[in-house]
């Protein structure tokens, strides 16, 4: 009796074990058929019949806008990052796709220069909506949080309405206790 039951035991533990490796095996198909779409849609080949669908699309769709951001047909990359973001995609690519829309209007705001600042003004606002968004949905994102800073250092965002000062504003000024460890 004692023998069977560690045979059972050990049946059943293989069984596990084995269902463990085989789901192991399928999830390791899926990221090299996945490896194999992005590396096609990075040297721009066209992509095999039948492996556009579900998740694999919005990876491949998202690898397609990072390499033509790379190349900088940013025409061509900006509505591929914006349809991921509509699209329902999962929250780790839309928020890939959000940072990469918002590195990419911050690029273009910053490479316009003087002579287009009207449209340079305009595409740093334009990031500093995309990392906005994206910082709501994950605060805890350093590199938006600094690519924000930094979008606001170029275009500084000042109060609108009357150029007096606010008198009520200006007594409610706190200042931080030099001892407190909190950021100003």
């Amino acid at each position: 009796m004692k023998r069977a039951t560690v045979h059972l035991v050990f049946a059943a533990v293989a069984l596990a074990c084995a269902g463990v490796a085989a789901y192991s095996a399928v999830r390791l198909q899926r990221a090299q058929r996945i490896n194999e779409a992005v590396a096609a849609a990075s040297a721009h080949q066209p992509q095999p019949k039948g492996e556009d669908h579900g998740h694999e699309a919005r990876e491949v769709r998202l690898a397609r806008a990072v390499a033509l951001s790379k190349q900088g047909a940013d025409d061509a990359a900006a509505p591929l990052f914006e349809a991921l973001m509509r699209d329902g995609a999962p929250d780790a690519l839309r928020r890939a796709a959000l940072f990469d829309l918002g590195n990419l209007y911050l690029r273009e705001g910053i490479g316009h220069g003087a002579p287009g600042m009207i449209a340079s003004a305009a595409m740093i606002e334009e990031a500093k909506s995309r990392y906005r968004v994206l910082l709501r949905d994950d605060p805890d994102d350093w590199d938006a949080r600094y690519n924000l800073e930094r979008a606001l250092w170029l275009a500084p965002e000042t109060r609108t309405g009357s150029d007096k000062p606010d008198i009520t504003e200006q007594h409610d000024v706190k200042v931080h206790d030099p001892q407190s460890k909190d950021l100003p």
